[in-house]
């Protein structure tokens, strides 16, 4: 919830949120507060990346976000869905590679 409070950090929506968290292979369950300094970090650059990424190509690269019917791009297990916050917005990860 903390990547998507406009506050912290600007720009991050539901999408790029969930493939940053994938691709930094961090759950979205984690308490920001038992976070190390290396994982936020690790995060808000995917997160960047990705945004960078849609900017360059026109489109996101492939990731986690809706990817419910054809699993988890890196492993290929099932990927869990969930809605997650006081919006519930809904959260996709991989229970295999986001720990």
């Amino acid at each position: 919830e903390a990547l998507l409070d406009q506050s912290l950090v600007a720009g991050i929506g539901n999408a790029i949120r969930n493939g940053g968290l994938w691709a930094a292979r961090i759950s979205p369950w984690r308490r920001v507060g038992d976070l190390d300094p290396a994982e936020v970090e690790r995060a808000l650059h995917h997160c960047r990346r990705i945004m960078e990424i849609a900017v360059e190509r026109g489109r996101r690269p492939e990731s986690i976000y809706r990817a419910e019917r054809r699993g988890c791009p890196r492993c290929g297990g099932p990927v869990s869905v969930r809605g997650q916050g006081d919006a519930n917005r809904t959260s996709y990860w991989c229970p295999t590679c986001q720990t």
